[in-house]
């Protein structure tokens, strides 16, 4: 876009200068406006007669060649807008098939992080059964799970009664999806292994570890000095679900002992909290420790993990056959 600006500022025709506003680095051009721009300017100088003198002949030789430019342009803009559309909300996508998107296979035989074209295949199991299977365009597992929740109640007209997935699925947005709509939740969130380990001991000077006082609202630092709210900061995630975390602050912590072991930042610390997103984790920690949380726990390694097996390793079938979602849907399915 800047080249853009730069060459309509070096095109001195007045039918530029009439299109191109004074303010232009704030237009945000289009290959329709282009076109119409290089229509008008094509006309002009068909206009003018063959000059005779040198000077006159560079400057119209100069003109033609910046209306070239123009043109060149436009067609990479209308480039660029079909990449855009192929997109939609990836990062990138296959030349050869363009459902597909650039991902960090578990299978790297370089062993250096290559990415290939792949779909993220999510797949809910019963006694190493599959009920469902859903392919998605992200390679974030978090991402994934209301809308395989959904397409299982598409398929069986209800919700499943209960959800038992690692940590990649732990998020706010989930856990609230899940309890909104009446599901027993034993979904693992982030650090869940690292707690259950005997010589585990949390980090007292990490946010989440303070004190929290739920009645009147404030914090307890590791000194033990009250940390007031301040005020509350809206995080947006990747799909769109906004969360809240609470801000505090402390009052003073010039002078205080542990401050270099607590944070190196100038003037009073800082915190943000996500009460929600706390509560979800005490509601999940208390499921997956309870008796029927550890049998679930034990059956989620021999669930999707043996039927993975049974489909890469018995039936040597490791990579699609076909190309598009919708063919590679069909792939799996048969």
């Amino acid at each position: 876009m800047k080249k853009i600006h730069v060459l309509l500022g070096q095109i001195d025709d007045v039918i530029a200068r009439e299109k191109s506003s004074e303010n232009n680095e704030e237009v945000e051009f289009t290959p329709a406006m282009l076109t119409e721009m290089a229509g008008e300017l094509r006309h002009a100088l068909e206009q003018v007669s063959e000059p005779s003198a040198k000077e006159e002949k560079t400057e119209l030789k100069k003109k033609r060649k910046q209306l070239k430019e123009l043109e060149e342009h436009r067609d990479k803009l209308q480039e660029y807008d079909c990449h855009l559309e192929t997109l939609q909300e990836r990062n990138s996508y296959s030349k050869t098939d363009k459902d597909a998107t650039f991902m960090r296979m578990k299978e790297d035989a370089m062993r250096n992080g290559q990415t290939k074209p792949g779909y993220n295949l999510q797949i809910g199991t019963e006694n190493q059964f599959i009920t469902d299977f859903a392919l998605f365009p992200n390679p974030t597992d978090t991402l994934t799970l209301i809308p395989f929740l959904q397409s299982f109640s598409n398929r069986y007209d209800r919700m499943t009664h209960t959800v038992v997935a690692d940590s990649g699925y732990g998020s706010e947005e989930n856990y609230l999806f899940m309890s909104e709509n009446g599901m027993e939740a034993y979904v693992k969130y982030n650090y869940f292994h690292m707690e259950q380990r005997p010589r585990f001991k949390p980090d007292p000077f990490k946010a989440e570890n303070f004190y929290y006082n739920e009645e009147h609202d404030f914090c307890i630092c590791p000194m033990g000095q009250r940390m007031r709210r301040i005020g509350t900061r809206n995080v947006k995630t990747a799909s769109g679900y906004v969360s809240e975390n609470a801000r505090y602050r402390a009052v003073r912590c010039e002078g205080c002992p542990l401050r270099c072991r607590c944070f190196k930042a100038k003037g009073n610390r800082t915190i943000e909290l996500n009460h929600r997103l706390r509560q979800y984790k005490r509601r999940a920690k208390e499921l997956l420790c309870s008796e029927k949380g550890l049998k679930h726990r034990g059956q989620r390694c021999i669930e999707p993990e043996a039927v993975f097996g049974q489909i890469k390793n018995n039936m040597n079938y490791k990579r699609f056959r076909h190309f598009g979602k919708d063919k590679v849907f069909m792939d799996f399915a048969f």
